[in-house]
């Protein structure tokens, strides 16, 4: 990137100190990229949700585009940020970028996650492999970037809790006539991705009380959200988390 490009404010919440500073010593390795660092202190439990807590953070940041990232991400060569960044600054109707997500079509009413990043630890591919830009209805919370004037129209919600605050902003999006998009990057997500739990469900439940009337379904990288159907708001995503969880300890475990 040039020096005229402009300034992203990477924002992340921190839990644990040595993850914060082993993602920071990634990033310090990025080149070509013109960004700041926002760090959110979370180590006390100062925040009730992620929402709660970028909001607040967003007041510190000065960038033009704003990176939200899990501080378990991490960049796999010295250009993997502003590769990833040079696409994003080049599309118009731009609502959220991730790295990845879930497509607009169902394939046996089952959701598909493209994204061309590694995850877990060891490191594994997983989804559908792109090799380039691909539109989508939700990207994943690991990271995703929107501008700061997206934000300003449609800051992060009061919904409470550490889930699903990607997937909302791409709702916002696609009512006000943007589009989201999965871009290729070359990162990984060493996370082991067992975070979710009962307030997955309910946040879950939140954003199909919200937006269900707009979306025959809801797509997101755990499960497939169908918002006309009463019983499978109540059965079917319990069922299915608990079959992602295992799905992923078995795999890992191999």
């Amino acid at each position: 990137m040039s020096k005229d490009s402009p300034l992203f404010s990477i924002i992340t919440i921190v839990n644990k100190e040595k993850v914060y500073e082993d993602f920071k010593k990634s990033l310090e390795s990025q080149k070509e990229v013109n960004y700041e660092l926002v760090k959110i202190d979370n180590t006390h439990n100062q925040f009730f949700s992620a929402r709660e807590a970028y909001n607040d953070a967003i007041k510190k940041a000065h960038g033009d585009y704003l990176v939200f990232s899990h501080p378990d991400m991490r960049f796999l060569d010295q250009y993997a940020l502003r590769d990833f960044l040079n696409q994003v600054i080049q599309i118009r109707d731009l609502g959220i970028a991730g790295v990845s997500g879930c497509l607009f079509e169902l394939h046996h009413h089952k959701s598909t996650l493209v994204t061309s990043i590694v995850h877990g630890d060891p490191a594994h591919h997983f989804g559908q492999l792109i090799r380039e830009t691909t539109k989508a209805q939700t990207v994943d919370e690991c990271l995703f970037v929107m501008t700061k004037d997206f934000y300003k129209q449609h800051p992060f919600s009061d919904i409470k809790g550490w889930h699903m605050y990607a997937v909302e902003q791409c709702l916002m999006a696609l009512l006000d006539h943007k589009m989201n998009y999965v871009i290729p990057a070359r990162m990984w997500h060493y996370s082991t991705g067992f975070s979710e739990n009962w307030q997955y469900i309910q946040t879950g439940r939140e954003i199909v009380r919200r937006y269900g009337k707009q979306f025959s379904s809801i797509n997101t990288t755990i499960t497939t959200w169908n918002t006309k159907s009463k019983i499978n708001l109540l059965v079917v995503p319990p069922v299915k988390l608990l079959k992602h969880k295992i799905w992923r300890k078995f795999n890992l475990a191999k």
